[in-house]
């Protein structure tokens, strides 16, 4: 197997991964909130604008709030995996500290 850049290496540093997991969570959840109020916002603007020019911005605004949703999806499963990464990098290393079997 090649590797894309040869002789690189890199050090992972589980609690920095840890960091950014956690980070990539609140930034998920504040895009659930954003999805939440675009979702609010279409309904006011149908009924503020009324007829054909209403239900377009309602509509534009609703597939905007879907947008928000599927961000908001990604990030936190991003997250998700690299709390997962950090788990299991921290899990290997255990392991290979322990006693050295005879």
């Amino acid at each position: 197997m090649t590797h894309p850049i040869p002789d690189a290496s890199f050090t992972v540093v589980p609690d920095a991964v840890d960091a950014l997991a956690a980070e990539l969570g609140a930034l998920a959840a504040e895009l659930t909130e954003d999805a939440d109020r675009t979702r609010s916002l279409a309904a006011s603007l149908r009924a503020a604008l009324g007829g054909h020019e209403g239900w377009l911005a309602g509509a534009a605004t609703t597939a905007w709030a879907g947008l928000y949703e599927v961000l908001a999806a990604r990030t936190r499963a991003l997250g998700g995996t690299l709390a997962a990464a950090a788990a299991a990098y921290r899990a290997e290393d255990a392991a290979l500290a322990g006693p050295v079997p005879r």
